[in-house]
């Protein structure tokens, strides 16, 4: 199977997850104050839009169209899912599956935008991005770049969760392969509603995340562990022109 073909077809099974479909899992309504403070800080910091690229801006001529996926082994786990959630998590584990794209401005200008959805959930996002290079590396120098996010909830049923975000990343570009770091912050904003009452909780936290993008023939392949309120794994699968 040609290799682009293969990736097409990873980016259009991608973006079948991502659509709407009937939810084995959703938010309750009725959770305790407690469980939905404690569930807002953990989905929050999970579903946070982390850059899953490097530091080094695209170019005028740049863009990026990507799938992406994440994985937390221990969200089923917690304690707050005794009344904060209904339901079971697909593969008893969170994952969050993105499908959205990036362009390259002048100036060394980067913007973004995602549509997102828990896997098995009802909770859909929208997210958006844009980034600015301090600096923007070459054969010897790093790459440094500032970024800036925002997240929300669409069609919101129970929940509904308003988040942004600011980082710092740093890059170093070799052959094939690309290794990035950077540490930020998120504030999360969430509000759960049932007939009876509502509950807002905002969490504000710090984020840090290492990931590695390896350049192949057609496809990036981005792979990131990232740590918010626990730590997570993500893989990315992107084509298009530019670092």
């Amino acid at each position: 199977m040609p290799s682009r073909f293969r990736v097409e077809l990873f980016l259009l099974l991608a973006l079948a997850a991502a659509m709407p479909a009937a939810a084995s899992w959703e938010v309750n309504g009725n959770a305790t104050p407690g469980d939905f403070r404690d569930f807002n800080r953990r989905f929050g910091s999970d579903a946070y839009f982390y850059p899953r690229h490097s530091a080094a801006p695209l170019g005028l001529l740049g863009f990026e169209v990507y799938a992406d996926t994440t994985y937390d082994s221990s969200f089923d786990s917690q304690s707050f899912n005794d009344t904060a959630v209904k339901g079971s998590y697909t593969g008893g584990f969170l994952s969050i599956a993105r499908v959205g794209a990036r362009k390259g401005l002048p100036g060394g200008i980067d913007i973004g935008a995602s549509y997102g959805k828990a896997l098995g959930g009802d909770v859909k996002l929208v997210s958006g991005e844009i980034q600015y290079a301090i600096f923007h590396g070459g054969v010897l120098a790093p790459a440094l770049s500032v970024r800036v996010t925002g997240t929300r909830t669409i069609d919101a049923s129970a929940y509904r969760l308003d988040q942004y975000g600011a980082e710092l990343l740093l890059s170093k570009g070799f052959p094939v392969v690309t290794p990035y770091v950077g540490a930020g912050f998120v504030r999360s904003t969430g509000t759960l509603d049932s007939t009876l009452r509502s509950l807002s909780e905002t969490d504000t936290r710090p984020v840090v995340f290492a990931g590695v993008t390896l350049s192949l023939l057609v496809p990036k392949i981005h792979i990131e562990v990232e740590r918010g309120d626990g730590f997570q794994a993500a893989v990315r699968v992107g084509i298009g022109l530019g670092k």
